[in-house]
């Protein structure tokens, strides 16, 4: 009589809670490094559209951010070279407008004029859009330096300066991303 070897249901149902444990311990990680570098890969891609806005508005209408006098203005000048998919939307004192991409730019109502090396304009740059996990007191704050720190959490909202020839990333964290590798 031949003997057959097998496992037995107690040892597959132990070895099917191991590996249920060491996915629901892992899982959540691989989510949250996912969703930052979702967050920086968006961040970068911003930058790059905003500089490539600046540099085709200079070049087509020999226009650049120093000639901006007000808000209104700064938003025309954007979004002239921008897919933008809803526009003028009210945030506060502020405007924001969306783009085919779900990136949301929104520009303050104040220190736009004039945007210079020297004197830089401020805007944010959310790109998750309305989505989380951003609030909306860090949303108001943006203008503000937002974020800075230490923390090596990336958020879904930056900073951008904008001058009279470029766009980079404004603040501590905002430059972290940008330039720092994985």
């Amino acid at each position: 009589m031949k003997k057959s070897s097998a496992f037995t249901l107690a040892e597959v149902l132990i070895t099917l809670a191991i590996i249920g444990v060491v996915a629901a311990m892992t899982i959540p990680g691989v989510i949250v490094r996912t969703n930052q570098q979702e967050f920086k890969t968006g961040f970068k891609k911003a930058v790059s559209v905003l500089n490539q806005a600046v540099t085709m508005n200079m070049a087509i209408d020999n226009e650049s951010p120093a000639d901006i006098s007000d808000q209104n203005e700064m938003i025309d000048y954007l979004t002239r070279r921008m897919n933008v998919m809803r526009g003028d939307v009210t945030a506060g004192s502020n405007t924001a407008f969306y783009t085919a991409d779900g990136f949301r730019y929104e520009v303050p109502s104040t220190d736009i004029s004039n945007c210079s090396a020297t004197d830089p304009c401020i805007i944010a740059v959310d790109v998750n859009g309305d989505r989380g996990p951003t609030s909306a007191t860090e949303r108001d704050s943006i203008t503000n330096d937002y974020p800075t720190g230490d923390e090596t959490r990336v958020p879904d909202i930056f900073a951008v300066m904008i001058t009279d020839v470029s766009v980079q990333p404004y603040g501590a964290t905002a430059q972290r991303t940008m330039y720092q590798t994985d």
